[in-house]
């Protein structure tokens, strides 16, 4: 195994800083770029040398390990080569980048973040996939009930076909995780979850603020005043509402344990409307009404 002087590659004295470590390295980079010297068929080699060189000496604590080497790398190289630990380079993730068997003996184990590329010299390890991120439209019916959906996930073309359970209740924003339905992980890791927040449409209906719902309902003047009983709707089908009598506009009636489970009510705000097209009967209904509210107190009407 041959010793790499890391400073003879960078062309840097021995007690050189970091800023002349970065600069020659620079200066390299440069220099040995594809675009430099085409032809040249040993760029690559080169520049791995100059990368694994600065990935060392640009690292204070991998900088003075180095250094305490000296010439001592004989021993480690006979070392090296009968601990079983290092027989094989299939023993090591060395991705797009490798590094010399001095490298590799000498920092076993160790990360180094080279620039230009992602690998490192430690042992492969297992990894977790990716996690997958996604959205699924539901109704607000759905939301009261509880429902379940088919989706698909397409993983790189190859789709698969899922189950997804929505829980009674769930509110408008949660994430409901798939667990190892994610992307498969790398050298036997576990794969990764599938996150899909729930988004519930608009309803025409009802208006959802947290677990209550509020609609609103018309109702005739005379209903109003004398008081009536109505069918409401309701995400459990339609209910009985009593007005009592003498309602004013804009009333709001509490229907208890009508809104999404588990605990929500239901506000339900009365309308009243006007007629705008009144017949014979009705107009003289109005005027005996009028006569009469004339023939009172503004202050017994309640108007003061």
């Amino acid at each position: 195994m041959e010793y790499k002087d890391y400073y003879q590659t960078l062309g840097v004295a021995r007690n050189a800083d970091e800023k002349t470590i970065k600069r020659a390295y620079r200066g390299l980079v440069k220099k040995l770029h594809p675009d430099t010297n085409a032809k040249d068929k040993t760029l690559e080699a080169k520049m791995r040398d100059v990368n694994e060189a600065y990935s060392v000496l640009s690292n204070p604590e991998k900088r003075v390990k180095y250094d305490q080497l000296g010439t001592n790398w004989e021993e480690l190289s006979r070392q090296t080569e009968t601990s079983s630990g290092f027989q094989s380079t299939a023993d090591y993730d060395l991705g797009s980048a490798p590094f010399s068997d001095f490298f590799r003996a000498f920092f076993n184990d160790q990360e180094f973040d080279t620039p230009g590329y992602t690998t490192t010299t430690r042992r492969t390890r297992k990894r977790k996939g990716e996690d997958l991120h996604g959205s699924v439209q539901i109704s607000l019916e759905e939301a009261f009930h509880g429902s379940a959906r088919e989706i698909q996930v397409d993983f790189g073309g190859n789709k698969k076909s899922l189950s997804v359970k929505i829980p009674p209740g769930i509110e408008n924003g949660t994430r409901i995780r798939l667990r190892g339905q994610g992307y498969p992980g790398s050298s036997g890791g576990e794969p990764g979850n599938l996150y899909l927040e729930v988004q519930i449409s608009s309803h025409p209906t009802f208006e959802r603020r947290g677990n209550d719902l509020y609609t609103e309902i018309p109702i005739t003047l005379s209903e109003a005043m004398l008081g009536a009983r109505i069918e409401v709707p309701s995400l459990k089908g339609k209910v009985l509402l009593v007005v009592p009598p003498e309602t004013q506009n804009a009333t709001t009636f509490r229907l208890k344990g009508l809104g999404m489970p588990p605990k929500g009510d239901q506000y339900v705000k009365v309308k009243v409307i006007l007629p705008d097209r009144l017949n014979s009967e009705q107009k003289r209904l109005f005027q005996e009404l009028g006569q009469y509210e004339q023939s009172k107190p503004r202050a017994c009407l309640g108007l003061e």
